[in-house]
């Protein structure tokens, strides 16, 4: 589960995201996003299809980072499947792949795991959801 922000201190095995400030915007897009990898690990292709995913609009965007000091880049995906609209956040993405409606992004994310925070390598296959944004 994704940290909100809405307590203190994530729950163990919550990502995590630094204080940030957005520094440039570009575009947003409707999207589905499944993740690619568990703890850094690739999940074989035939479970990708067995993965929970989520809907909703993905930006890929420059922002000031406290936990390293600097701008980084980063893709946010705004969950809709929950009422709070969770955050999904990608750092240091690039598109490794793009094909009829679908591409992949890779970077890391940070997960709180046993009091620490944790970066571990991570995927993510967008389709590009047609319709309404």
């Amino acid at each position: 589960m994704p940290f909100q922000g809405n307590s203190d201190m994530p729950c163990e095995g919550e990502v995590v995201a630094y204080n940030t400030v957005l520094i440039y915007s570009c575009c947003i897009m409707r999207c589905r996003v499944i993740r690619m990898r568990q703890a850094g690990v690739a999940v074989p292709k035939y479970a990708l299809k067995e993965r929970a995913s989520w809907a909703g609009e993905l930006s890929i965007l420059d922002m000031r980072d406290d936990g390293v000091n600097r701008v980084i880049k980063t893709a946010r995906l705004v969950d809709e499947s929950f009422a709070d609209k969770r955050i999904q956040v990608l750092f240091e993405p690039h598109i490794v792949w793009m094909n009829e409606g679908r591409f992949t992004l890779q970077g890391f994310e940070r997960v709180l795991q046993e009091g620490r925070v944790v970066e571990y390598a991570q995927s993510w296959l967008c389709t590009v959801e047609t319709g309404e944004v």
